[in-house]
């Protein structure tokens, strides 16, 4: 297919890719949405701390996980529709959609009063962030040339990470200037204000994306009728119990699948219960708010750059299921320490610590199931992973609120209590998963069951 940029450079590093302006207004575009999305979870974070009790906290933080996980579940479904759909318009419909919702919130909340209808309108803040990523990875090859895909990943990998570091960390301190309240805003008020700027902002550039290759799209079409969106939508849904069915029958029949997914589930508990003790006792007992949330975040996805870098370059070797069995393992063990030493100065150096240990058990479960799932199922495996990974986050993190608040009412120290608890459950499942799934010689483990 032709393209407008076809006099530039045909290397294939990063800065080749971003050579090419259409893409490089694309990573500006996604480094200003992540940022966006990041400030996003703490503004909502900082209005829990200003409307719920302590003893409410971890279930309201249950809450905000399962809305912002849930809309992942209509993946494969928008990415049929996204595939019918003019992928530009469709991002800059779903940016402008998100910053209009998200500056509604504040008023929304104020009129109100209640949390209940803040979370309805954030199901659909995420939802609309499951279009335009699906528009965005669907796009990409049509901004460069084939032979440009992995370091056009690359870089929106790379970037995005420092971009959601950044948000993390920025966010927490943004809602947290005492300047708001000068021009009479909350913390929190403030935050979805610049979180609705931050989506207004990137849809200029998505703005910019279709001026550019607005030539070369006439020349090759490739939106379609929206009329076709119910009935793509039919038969999506009509395939889909099929196509889910034959992808577990799969699963279950090959050994090295079925353990990879038994560590998915492992994965998904031990980040729903951290993402709910760490940002819940942040908020309620260990008096350091959304900043103090915003900087372990930013420690945690400073580490998974650390350990992403050390799996990647000497850690070919290195078996890379024993790789998660020691790293869920390792996190349990430092949840259970966590429980013993409970305390926000503890809490900094681990969660460093606990991004370079968690690194590479997602990037050694990302290759198992690059090597091991067929070439024409690699899309369902993959979707299947997201489905069972965002299910269990969502689950441990909604037992995990209610277990806290129960707690609460019989020991003083509930979330101390609690990380003691998830953390056991963790270890314990990761040694089960080793003990009853890595027995097999590693030849027959490799071919399935």
């Amino acid at each position: 297919m032709s393209r407008p940029d076809q006099g530039l450079p045909r290397g294939n590093g990063i800065s080749a890719v971003l050579a090419r302006p259409q893409f490089t207004l694309l990573v500006i575009g996604q480094t200003v949405s992540q940022f966006g999305d990041r400030l996003h979870n703490m503004a909502l974070f900082a209005l829990i701390e200003a409307a719920a009790s302590h003893n409410t906290t971890g279930v309201e933080v249950s809450k905000v996980g399962v809305v912002t996980l849930l809309p992942t579940l209509f993946a494969p479904v928008v990415g049929a529709l996204v595939d019918r759909w003019d992928k530009q318009a469709t991002m800059v419909v779903a940016h402008l959609m998100r910053a209009i919702i998200v500056a509604f919130i504040p008023f929304l909340y104020l009129t109100v009063g209640f949390l209940w209808p803040v979370y309805v309108v954030a199901f659909f803040v995420g939802l609309f962030g499951v279009f335009f990523n699906a528009a965005k990875m669907a796009v990409i090859p049509d901004l460069v040339e084939r032979h440009q895909l992995l370091a056009a990943n690359a870089a929106l990998s790379t970037i995005g990470r420092f971009a959601t570091v950044i948000g993390i960390v920025g966010g927490g301190f943004m809602v947290g200037w005492a300047v708001w309240q000068r021009v009479g805003w909350e913390g929190w008020e403030a935050g979805f204000y610049l979180d609705a700027l931050s989506y207004a902002l990137s849809v200029l550039t998505l703005v910019g994306i279709a001026l550019i290759v607005r030539a070369d799209r006439r020349r090759n079409p490739a939106a379609h009728p929206l009329a076709d969106a119910a009935a793509v939508v039919r038969w999506k849904m009509s395939h889909l119990a099929g196509d889910m069915r034959e992808t577990f029958a799969l699963i279950r029949s090959h050994h090295g699948l079925r353990f990879v997914f038994l560590m998915v589930v492992v994965l998904g508990a031990l980040a729903g219960s951290i993402y709910n003790l760490l940002a819940a006792s942040s908020l309620a007992v260990l008096g350091v708010g959304t900043r103090g949330i915003g900087i372990l975040g930013g420690l945690l996805a400073g580490g998974m750059i650390v350990g992403s870098l050390v799996v990647g370059t000497i850690g070919a070797r290195w078996d890379k299921r024993w790789l998660m069995v020691l790293g869920c393992a390792l996190m349990g063990l430092f949840m259970i320490g966590g429980s013993a030493w409970f305390s926000y100065t503890i809490f900094l150096p681990m969660s460093f610590v606990g991004g370079a240990v968690l690194a590479p058990v997602m990037v050694s479960m990302d290759t198992l199931l690059h090597e091991w799932a067929p070439q024409g199922a690699r899309g369902l495996i993959f979707s299947t992973r997201d489905l069972v990974l965002g299910a269990a986050f969502m689950a441990f993190n909604t037992v995990v609120g209610f277990t806290i608040a129960g707690l609460s009412t019989f020991v003083k120290t509930p979330y101390a209590v609690g990380l003691f608890v998830f953390g056991v459950f963790v270890l314990a499942s990761s040694l089960a998963a080793a003990a009853t799934q890595l027995r097999m010689p590693g030849d027959k483990f490799n071919a399935g069951a």
